[in-house]
């Protein structure tokens, strides 16, 4: 409740402020549970229903003056929605020109007689909309009064619901229907504007919704990811547990390697190089995921006008940055130190890089995809392809000359390269003379990095990050563009 409020620019200090979070909360049956985590995929905390509760409570927290509401007591027991019809109820008598627009499918008498307006429809057609008052009035000219002791709700919808018993009329004649009897009570064109008594407060206080800028939103949003990670370390606690344990797997299998000079001590450092590079790249799939689970609540708060989407993109960015930075110091802490490979401090920086760049394309790519596992595959196949580009498995030289180009075309190349060049550059072998690798700057030829500036490729490597991270900026934005343009033109 407290980040939404600030995402709504209202100052948590503000003993106002503080007041109406208290109210919300017990008007919908919270108040006990204040202090209890939601919980997520690892931690079980509010129950499907009190999650429920709790998005309206977080909604009507910026005083909107218009709330949509899909089915909001689906899922809840008698008591609770009507407990939370009424809290809507009384929130949209608070203030003028408030509206609670909301479907219901199976309201109780109680409820029913909490609201003002009805829209009725059955299959498409339109077959009552005005005052909940005055509908059994239509119901008794069409002949189908409500009985006695009968919930006339389920009444009505039971009169126009044709798909699983025979009635008189269609859809089509209902629909023509209400259309005559409006006609007859002079209130064609005329049924939604008028209201109900008692349905505007003679209220002279007009409240505001509130949102707050760009920059508090993406402050806001970079402590929601921290404190999502605080609060379920399963998130990266999972990835974590996957980079200690294969890095010391890594460890073990090539203890003190860097001390060997042996023809095969040369075939593992290259082997570990390219591991390091491909596996721990391609681990950063798992991020993926929880990116896409969240998108429902992103959009969500992108549409009740919370921040625009690159904002939060923004947020994301920067806060991964810590994430990847614990993920790269574990991987060299452990790799270096028990293999002795050498330069540990750019072994960090280059392994940082890559996974930086790695974030950010799972980020872009779940901007993408409907589903998860749709982004993954694709990924794994981008990952694929680099794999096969970065010059390892085939040197620069032997690309088909049309491919050629393509070598630099994946992150990896330069994060490989950079990674074969620390470790050989400057480097004897003189237990492997007599297979023709005395030294490292023989190794550099044969995969032809023996020029390579370490300093430009880690350059480029910030920039490839940055640069997939601008795309998603721009992706974003113009996906809400033209949600916003499709709006409008099917408004006009």
């Amino acid at each position: 409740m407290e980040h939404y409020a600030r995402l709504s620019g209202k100052n948590n200090n503000n003993s106002g402020t503080k007041e109406a979070t208290k109210n919300i909360l017990e008007a919908l049956g919270l108040g006990e549970h204040r202090d209890t985590k939601v919980g997520d995929i690892f931690f079980k905390g509010l129950s499907g229903g009190q999650k429920r509760r709790l998005s309206i409570a977080l909604e009507v927290l910026s005083n909107p003056n218009n709330v949509f509401l899909d089915e909001p007591t689906s899922g809840l027991d008698s008591e609770s929605a009507f407990q939370v019809m009424k809290f809507l109820s009384e929130y949209a008598k608070a203030a003028p020109n408030r509206r609670v627009v909301l479907t219901i499918h199976q309201p109780s008498s109680y409820i029913w007689n909490l609201i003002d307006n009805i829209v009725l429809l059955t299959k498409s057609r339109l077959v009552y909309q005005g005052p909940r008052k005055e509908i059994e009035t239509f119901f008794e000219s069409t002949g189908y009064p409500t009985p006695d002791h009968y919930n006339p709700a389920d009444h009505y919808v039971t009169a126009v619901n044709d798909e699983f018993s025979l009635h008189e009329l269609s859809p089509e004649e209902w629909e023509k229907a209400f259309l005559q009897w409006s006609i007859s009570r002079g209130r064609q064109n005329s049924s939604m504007r008028r209201v109900s008594s008692g349905y505007i407060f003679q209220s002279t206080l007009q409240i505001n919704t509130n949102r707050a800028g760009a920059y508090k939103a993406t402050v806001e949003l970079t402590k929601r990811y921290f404190l999502n990670l605080f609060f379920n370390p399963g998130v990266l606690g999972t990835r974590v547990a996957m980079y200690f344990m294969l890095s010391l797997l890594v460890g073990i299998l090539f203890w003190d390697l860097g001390d060997l000079t042996t023809f095969s001590s040369i075939q593992s450092r290259v082997a570990v190089l390219f591991y390091c590079v491909a596996f721990f790249v391609f681990m950063s799939i798992a991020v993926l995921p929880f990116t896409v689970i969240e998108r429902a609540t992103v959009e969500k708060e992108v549409r009740n006008g919370y921040y625009h989407p690159a904002i939060y993109q923004l947020s994301q960015a920067i806060a991964s940055i810590a994430g990847t930075a614990v993920l790269a110091f574990l991987t060299t802490l452990i790799i270096t130190t028990m293999t002795g490979l050498d330069e540990p401090y750019w072994f960090y920086l280059n392994m940082f890089l890559a996974l930086f760049a790695a974030e950010a394309l799972a980020q872009f790519v779940s901007h993408l995809v409907p589903h998860f596992i749709i982004g993954m595959a694709l990924i794994a196949g981008l990952y694929g392809l680099f794999m096969l580009l970065q010059g390892f498995m085939v040197v620069p030289s032997e690309f088909p000359g049309w491919l050629r180009w393509a070598y630099n075309v994946p992150f990896h190349t330069y994060s490989w390269r950079t990674f074969m060049y620390n470790e050989f550059h400057n480097q004897s072998f003189p237990d492997a003379a007599e297979s023709g690798f005395e030294d490292g700057e023989t190794i550099l030829k044969i995969y032809e990095i023996e020029n390579v500036n370490r300093g430009n490729d880690m350059i480029i490597m910030l920039c490839y990050g940055m640069f997939i991270h601008f795309s998603s900026f721009s992706l974003l934005s113009l996906k809400h563009w033209l949600k916003k343009r499709k709006n409008i033109s099917e408004d006009a």
